[in-house]
C-alpha cells in the first residue's frame, strides 16, 4: 500500500549524520505503523458491529470503544510524527534537507489538520473521559452532560471544552490517511534516490 522511501546513509554522508539519517529512516517507517495501526483500528470497528457467532453482543459493543479510542489516539501520533520528523529529524540532516520536497511536508501536514481539525481535543478528552466527564460544566457544550459515543452512524463524538468535536470512523477517514502519509513521503523519494546514487554504507 504505502512505500517508504530508503534513506540509509551513504558514502558521502557526514559522519556526524550517519546515525541522524538513520533516525529519520526510521521515523518514516513509523508512518506506515501508524496508517497500518488505524486500518486495524477500523477493521476492529467494523467486525464490532457484525460480530462473530461466538462473540457476544457485550463484547463487542467493547471492541468498538477499543477501535474508537485506537482510532483517536493513532491519529494523534500520526499527526505528532509529522511534525517531529519536519522541526526535529530534519534538522539533524542538513547534508539531504535541499532534497525533500519542503512543499509536499507542508502540505500534506496542513491537509491532516483539514480532514481532521479536532485531532488535539479527541486526543484529549479520549484519554482524560473520566476527568471530563465529571466536569460536565467545562466540557459539556450548552450545559448539558459531558457524555462520549455515537450520536450518528459511524461518528465517534466527544465534548471537549464547550464544544462537540467527532471523528468519522470510516474508509473515507482511512483513505485521506492514506492520502496524506502518501505525499509526505513522496516528498524524500528524491532523497533516497539521490542517496542510492551516491551508495549506500553498509
Amino acid at each position: 500500500m504505502l512505500r517508504v522511501p530508503v534513506l540509509w546513509p551513504s558514502t558521502l554522508t557526514p559522519a556526524e549524520e550517519v546515525a541522524s539519517i538513520k533516525d529519520l529512516y526510521a521515523h518514516l517507517a513509523g508512518l506506515k505503523f501508524s496508517v497500518e495501526a488505524w486500518d486495524a483500528a477500523l477493521q476492529l470497528y467494523r467486525t464490532s458491529k457484525s460480530p462473530p457467532p461466538p462473540i457476544s453482543r457485550a463484547i463487542a459493543d467493547r471492541w468498538r470503544w477499543v477501535a474508537c479510542h485506537e482510532c483517536v489516539l493513532e491519529l494523534y501520533n500520526l499527526r505528532a510524527r509529522l511534525e517531529k520528523i519536519q522541526s526535529v529529524r530534519l534538522r539533524n540532516c542538513p547534508s539531504v534537507r535541499a532534497t525533500v520536497d519542503m512543499p509536499k511536508i507542508k502540505n500534506a501536514r496542513k491537509r491532516l489538520d483539514e480532514y481532521f481539525p479536532d485531532i488535539e481535543a479527541l486526543r484529549h478528552a479520549t484519554a482524560h473521559k473520566g476527568e471530563n466527564e465529571a466536569h460536565p460544566e467545562v466540557h459539556a457544550p450548552d450545559g448539558l452532560y459531558a457524555l462520549t459515543g455515537f450520536l450518528e452512524p459511524d461518528r465517534f463524538s466527544t465534548p471537549y471544552k464547550g464544544t462537540q468535536r467527532y471523528l468519522n470512523i470510516t474508509d473515507q477517514s482511512f483513505q485521506n490517511i492514506v492520502d496524506v502519509v502518501a505525499e509526505f513521503l513522496s516528498a524524500f523519494e528524491t532523497t533516497a534516490t539521490e542517496l542510492e546514487r551516491q551508495g549506500h554504507l553498509e
